[in-house]
């Protein structure tokens, strides 16, 4: 029994196996619908799918709705989906798409970048957003990379302007948080600095028990009881 274990495995390490060609399995190509009402630009990028060996295109839909009913009948891996369709937010029916098919992974295809709709698309929870202007081996190559779970933007500039504006979203979630006002914020950043009680109230025009007031008012949101502590706290939190 022994032996003919070993000659099985012998075998299955070969080219042939009960008389067939045996070769390495290959991964199943990246199941692709194209989502844009501009009929040169949807055919256009399906063909340049469809001539690479790891793209299959399941479907091509000019309209919002069309899409949503094909994304829930072929379950694609990817939707590349134009950011306006005949005059409807393409953003509106990725938010549909993606409530219905959450499996799905979106990649928005733009010819006119502006800030709102990228920060919303990433907000919603899209995948990529891509200009209509990159190059076609750029395309492929995020829809590779958002097949592999990753996140694709077009440029760093970009990836810089969203960084920064969620940065900004969470700083003002921490601040909310907090309980902490801006001004609340600027005295203990006043006090991380090294000033006094004396030159904040000559900085603001309060006095100095206005000053003091309002340092405790700060320890009793942040749960500390000095100085040091507070600002270690405000560190802490990213407020400062």
């Amino acid at each position: 029994m022994d032996k003919q274990r070993s000659e099985l495995d012998s075998i299955q390490g070969s080219r042939y196996l009960e008389g067939k060609e045996w070769y390495p399995a290959v991964p199943a190509p990246i199941r692709v619908l194209v989502v844009d009402d501009h009929e040169v630009v949807r055919t256009g990028i399906s063909a340049s799918l469809a001539a690479e060996p790891d793209f299959s295109v399941v479907g091509e839909a000019a309209e919002g709705g069309v899409a949503i009913a094909m994304a829930q009948k072929l379950h694609p891996d990817i939707v590349l989906l134009d950011v306006i369709l005949r005059g409807i937010d393409g953003l509106d029916i990725a938010q549909q798409m993606l409530r219905t098919c959450p499996e799905v992974r979106v990649v928005i295809f733009t010819g006119c970048f502006d800030d709102e709709s990228l920060f919303r698309a990433f907000r919603i929870g899209a995948h990529g957003y891509l200009q209509k202007s990159l190059p076609i081996r750029g395309v492929l190559a995020a829809l590779r990379a958002v097949q592999q779970g990753e996140r694709v933007l077009m440029d760093s500039h970009t990836l810089s302007q969203l960084l920064d504006e969620f940065g900004r979203i969470s700083r003002n979630q921490v601040r909310t948080l907090s309980g902490l006002s801006e001004i609340e914020i600027e005295i203990v950043r006043m006090v991380g600095d090294g000033y006094t009680n004396k030159e904040i109230a000559l900085q603001r025009f309060w006095s100095e028990v206005t000053v003091k007031r309002k340092l405790q008012e700060i320890y009793r949101k942040l749960q500390v009881s000095d100085r040091a502590q507070a600002v270690a706290e405000a560190l802490r939190m990213g407020l400062i």
